[in-house]
Order: C-alpha cells, then structure tokens, then sequence
C-alpha cells in the first residue's frame, strides 16, 4: 500500500516553498499517492506556520511531516514554534547543520536534500555566456561577483535584510577590490535596493538586471529559472553571505550551472562547499583574489552535487521518511471532520483548536528571549540570530 500524501503550506507564489513542494511532488512519482488533506493520513507541510492555522481538530490522527526552511535556531526566535514543535511527528532537515540542532531540541528529524533541475541549471557555451556579460554591460576583462538574494526587508527595502547577510557581501567585495582592481557586482532579483544604494556609496562598480523601482519591486523582478541560470553564467564566482540558511538554493544553482562558488559556513552551502567556505570579510577576500588569479575546477563538486541532491536522492529520502507511518487512506467519517475543521479554522480563527507546547523547546526559546545561551549550542546560534535582527 502506497503512503496517502497531502503537500500543504504552499504560498501560490512559485517561490522557494511552492518549489520545495513541487520538486517533492516530482522526485516522489507513483511512489505515493496524492489526495486531499482531508482523505490523506499524512500531511507534508512546507514549513510550519499553516499549521498553525490548520489547528488541532483538523489534524487529529494525521501524521504531521513538515519540511524545515530554515535552521531550528532561526525557529526558536519565532513566536509558535512551541506549539509546531508540539504537533509535527518529523521534521525534515535539508543540511546536516539542522538535523544537528534538531537532535539538540529533541525533536525527531530526517535528512533530505534539496534539488534543483539540471536541465535548467547547466553551463553554457562560451559564446553564449560572453554574449550575456556583453548585454548587462559587463566588459571582458572584468571579474564579476554577485549573488540573486534578496537583500533588502519587505516591510522597508531601505533596510537590509540581516538573513542574507548584504553587509558582510559588502565588506568582502570592498576588500576584495584591494586585490581585484577591475572587480564588478552583479545584482539580480527583488529587494535589492540596499545593496545598490551602498555599492554606489563605496564607488564599486556594479550591474542590476531588473527594472529600477523605489519601492517594493517583488511583483517585477522575479526571475525565471532559465534566466537565471543566464545570470549566473555572467559570473565569474557567486558569493553567498548569509548568516543563517535553510538553504541556500544558490549554492546548489551556481554548482550545477558550472560557476564557482564561495559562501558563509550555512546550512547546504556547509555541505556542499568544502574549502570554499570563509568566516570573515578578509577570509571571503582572499578566495575571490585567489580564483581570480587561478580560475579553479569546482567539476568535482559540481557532480558530488549533482549525485547528493538529485531527485532521485530526494525522493529515496522522502519514501524512507514516509515507510514508518500509517499508509492508508482516513475512514470516511475522520476525513469529513477534517474536511469540516480545516474549513473553519480558515473562517476565523477562534474555530482553531491550538496545538499544544513542547515543553523542551519552550524552555529553550526562553533561555533564547533571556538571552541566556546554557549548554547547547544551538541557543548560542539563536541568539546570534535574534541578535543580528535587531542591529
């Protein structure tokens, strides 16, 4: 008997967690079987907040399988990840650095990767890759960085978005410029209003392919895949300056579009970057000077990340996760109870049965308010987190 399966928590925007669902989807094939949230035993969420609204009555006797689009320690800043952490039966980490703070919180965790798809994300022919360089401006002879984040906050895009890290981008291309006069930014995507206001601050050259818009640019400058492989054929190395990552997409991006890649030690990035990863502006310097001086071959990581996040990889993760839960469709009368609850806690939220608390994690997420970092480490990271948010 295949596993009854409902993918939940989508956005409907086509962004990062309607793509985590979707490559699910795709890997998975006929090895599951897909239906409603109501008929399914097993609800696979794309991050934790929907279930919130979901609430208890709606859940009840489903198993509760949520992806983690961040690392634990972002979580434990976050009001209501007690009660997700009361609920989710497992969570399912995409690097090794969240099954490690999940195992620190107690909370039962499986590994499966990310996937992105190689028929999009490829290298292209020389003459091609010139002739993007060629239309966004970018002479031959200049060594472009850059990276397709988003930089700047939704609510105010004249402030920096402290996830991605678009200061710590900032410092390591100034210092790098010491080393690489004819060094060049390429920007691309939404919210990227900090980064080019500063750049033209510092006097750093830089590109932006997206329309120039004061505000909010969300709504026109989301790529399409296939261009954005473009883009990152115009690079010369992508550099990732995150400070916390569920991901990023961007490490496995720039790897199967054939470019190097450098980054912060965060989430995949960790797994798939070894001896290009860097803790400091300097450190990030010098690995750009130095692929500058020596273009490296990153084949060798380029086809390890092709092997470990493949769909095929994925779905093997995902049907294993699935094996030691109920398989079967929800009897008839358990399904439209389901069916009725979903429905009103969706009307209004006092219909929303509250999940609970896990009584650990609301003890570390105290500890996190407090400020207090104690014994594990993964307190210490989100209270780093918490404490880069309010700068």
């Amino acid at each position: 008997m295949k596993p009854h399966v409902h993918f939940f928590g989508g956005q409907g925007i086509g962004w990062a967690l309607d793509e985590d669902l979707a490559r699910a989807r795709d890997a998975l094939g006929d090895r599951i079987c897909e239906g409603s949230f109501a008929g399914s035993t097993i609800i696979h969420s794309a991050w934790w907040p929907p279930l919130l609204h979901a609430g208890a009555r709606a859940l009840a006797g489903k198993t509760v399988i949520c992806f983690a689009d961040n690392p634990p320690a972002f979580y434990l800043t976050r009001p209501g990840f007690e009660a997700a952490a009361a609920r989710v039966d497992l969570w399912i980490a995409r690097s090794h650095e969240a099954v490690r703070q999940f195992q620190e919180l107690g909370l039962n965790v499986h590994l499966a990767p990310y996937t992105v798809d190689p028929d999009v994300f490829r290298p292209i022919p020389d003459p091609m890759r010139q002739h993007v360089r060629t239309a966004l401006g970018i002479g031959p002879e200049e060594f472009v960085v850059g990276n397709f984040h988003r930089d700047s906050l939704e609510r105010d895009v004249s402030l920096p978005k402290a996830q991605k890290g678009p200061d710590q981008f900032l410092e390591v291309v100034t210092e790098a410029r010491n080393q690489i006069p004819n060094l060049k930014v390429l920007l691309a995507g939404p919210r990227r209003h900090w980064l080019r206001r500063e750049l033209t601050r510092r006097n750093i050259p830089f590109a932006f392919s997206g329309q120039i818009l004061a505000g909010d640019d969300f709504s026109v400058n989301v790529l399409p895949r296939g261009e954005l492989n473009g883009l990152y054929a115009a690079l010369d190395t992508v550099v990732i300056s995150s400070r916390w990552e569920g991901g990023p997409y961007s490490a496995l991006e720039g790897l199967l579009a054939g470019r190097p890649v450098i980054s912060t030690s965060v989430g995949m990035a960790a797994d798939l970057l070894n001896g290009w990863l860097y803790r400091s502006p300097s450190e990030g310097a010098d690995l750009l000077a130095s692929i500058a001086r020596t273009p490296p071959d990153f084949s060798v990581l380029r086809e390890k990340a092709l092997a470990s996040h493949s769909p095929q990889a994925l779905a093997s993760a995902l049907a294993s996760a699935y094996e030691k839960y109920p398989h079967g469709q929800e009897p008839p009368f358990r399904a439209a109870m389901a069916f009725a609850f979903l429905n009103l806690a969706r009307l209004h939220p006092s219909f929303r049965a509250p999940l609970g608390s896990h009584q650990q994690v609301a003890e570390v997420m105290a500890e996190v308010r407090a400020k207090r970092p104690g014994g594990r480490r993964v307190v210490a990271e989100a209270i780093t987190i918490a404490e880069a948010e309010e700068r």
